[in-house]
């Protein structure tokens, strides 16, 4: 290490160029290599149902939301959290309670088009009250694990009042957070991890 330290204070004595490139070249022979791990990329759908205060109490209103998610051959799982919850489920009568959450994950080409919507990736129909809290993971093992520009929608239909004053206020909500991990290169002096598959190109 002092013959090295020795040679970089050499190296700036020189000039211009020439001493920025040893110096630079001396550096990266003492970096350590880069590790590997995992990159979580988060894509979060949630919603809370709060009416304008013109609508009258219990309208039930409807929200859609979408997104796309680049899948590449790196990508190790995707993981879903999904929970729905509807209040005053005792007040509105069973024949008028249109309330629901539907949700539909897609594969679609690398341009986010010809998308296969007769046999989702995933799908759920939380249309019977609250929906309890359900974390599902899609392995990478699974034959139809394929690349492309995968669509994420959620199209929902709910009630919620916020009035401020807390014991009647509540709303319908859901949760709908979607994480898909992929491997990246992390650099000892970066806070940054870079997935491995931009090394590829």
């Amino acid at each position: 290490m002092s013959a090295m330290m020795a040679l970089l204070f050499v190296s700036m004595a020189m000039p211009g160029c020439i001493s920025m490139v040893i110096g630079r070249e001396l550096m990266e022979g003492v970096r350590e290599p880069p590790r590997i791990t995992n990159l979580p990329e988060k894509f979060d759908l949630s919603h809370t149902f709060v009416l304008d205060s013109n609508d009258p109490p219990l309208t039930q209103v409807t929200e859609l939301k979408t997104t796309q998610i680049s899948i590449d051959h790196t990508v190790q799982n995707i993981i879903i959290n999904f929970q729905t919850t509807m209040s005053w489920e005792n007040l509105i009568p069973d024949e008028f309670d249109e309330r629901q959450v539907h949700v539909v994950l897609l594969w679609c080409d690398d341009s986010g088009a010809n998308c296969d919507e007769d046999n989702p990736i995933w799908e759920v129909m939380a249309d019977n009250g609250s929906y309890p809290q359900t974390r599902v993971e899609l392995d990478r093992n699974l034959e139809w694990f394929d690349s492309g520009l995968w669509e994420l929608t959620v199209n929902g239909r709910g009630v919620g009042w916020n009035t401020g004053v807390s014991a009647i206020d509540s709303q319908d909500s859901w949760v709908l957070i979607t994480t898909v991990i992929r491997p990246c290169y992390e650099f000892v002096d970066s806070d940054e991890c870079i997935p491995t598959i931009e090394f590829e190109y």
